[in-house]
């Protein structure tokens, strides 16, 4: 309906009307999908429940505003560190995403003729816990990684995309990232005509003062996604922190241990707290350094399944 909308719109435009420029667009709109900040440096931020989307947007022709979303480039993401007090054992933190879709896991080389991999989740699973962590005594020197939607069919010449990460750096602690295809990853447009925002014919908003609604906005001024960050920081309940260990806030208030490869808030952290039954989720006092895994290649090639999951259904406990 909404690119209907727009379509029809734009036919009876009047093109003889002032032309519209960027800066014309730039502002704060407050539409169903959320809290829109479209910037003068061609980003945007949209706000709204459990939302936050950011991109790029573009004015075209007779009015049309394309807004082009951050999203991941690849479907998996691993990161690592060794972490020595798990000894022979290595372990896997799988709740970012895994439970979306059906995804697998082998660990070990696989089979050039006939791949095996084992589900994640049950398939059709409805409760997880987090965080669901995966420990094995398995020799991790390459993790291999697929994924498809529930709502797939699995026609005899699909062939699935399998990623296989080579373990170079002899990691053993491992948060594993999951992306499926989401609406929020995908181009759109919307109308812009005498200050006013189209979504559809139904919804619509006024422009306003962009830098008044910054002002009361922290996430308003985020300038983009990063979805391929180059480390991860995360307690030890994997409360995951994406920081700028290059902010000056950040340096002000953390210190890297080298030694345990981690950052320590230097006023406030207490030796051995994190020790404590009862360690606290949100304790960022201690952040675990995990590096983004950069060897990898990816091919698409139907596997075997291994139909016994790593993790059960929780509901069914």
């Amino acid at each position: 309906m909404k690119k209907i909308f727009i379509l029809i719109i734009l036919m009876l435009s009047n093109y003889n009307a002032k032309a519209q420029t960027p800066n014309d667009v730039v502002g704060y709109y407050k539409l169903r999908g959320g809290s829109h900040y479209l910037k003068p440096d061609g980003t945007f931020v949209i706000i709204g429940y459990a939302t936050l989307i950011t991109g790029k947007w573009t004015l075209k022709e007779h009015g049309e505003v394309n807004f082009v979303p951050d999203s991941p480039k690849e479907s998996f993401q691993v990161y690592g560190r060794y972490t020595p007090e798990l000894k022979e054992n290595s372990k896997f933190m799988l709740s970012n995403g895994l439970d979306k879709g059906e995804t697998f896991m082998h660990i070990g080389k696989l089979s050039a003729v006939n791949p095996k991999l084992q589900r994640v989740y049950v398939k059709g699973h409805h409760c997880i816990k987090f965080p669901e962590v995966y420990t094995t005594t398995k020799k991790v020197d390459t993790i291999s990684f697929s994924s498809f939607p529930y709502d797939n069919l699995r026609a005899k010449d699909f062939k699935p995309t399998i990623y296989t990460y080579n373990n170079t750096e002899k990691f053993n602690d491992f948060i594993v990232y999951h992306f499926s295809d989401h609406p929020n990853y995908h181009a759109f447009s919307y109308l812009f005509k005498d200050n006013v925002m189209y979504e559809d014919e139904d919804d619509y908003s006024k422009k306003q003062n962009l830098n008044d609604a910054l002002k009361e906005s922290e996430f308003g001024q985020i300038s983009g996604i990063d979805f391929e960050p180059k480390i991860v920081l995360s307690t030890l309940k994997y409360n995951i922190r994406e920081s700028d260990t290059e902010d000056i806030n950040f340096k002000l208030n953390y210190n890297l241990d080298e030694k345990r490869n981690a950052y320590i808030n230097k006023l406030n952290y207490v030796a051995g707290e994190e020790n404590a039954e009862d360690y606290d989720y949100n304790n960022t006092n201690l952040l675990y350094i995990y590096k983004k895994i950069d060897t990898f290649i990816k091919f698409q090639k139907a596997f075997l399944i291994e139909q016994k999951s790593i993790f059960k259904d929780h509901c069914k406990e």
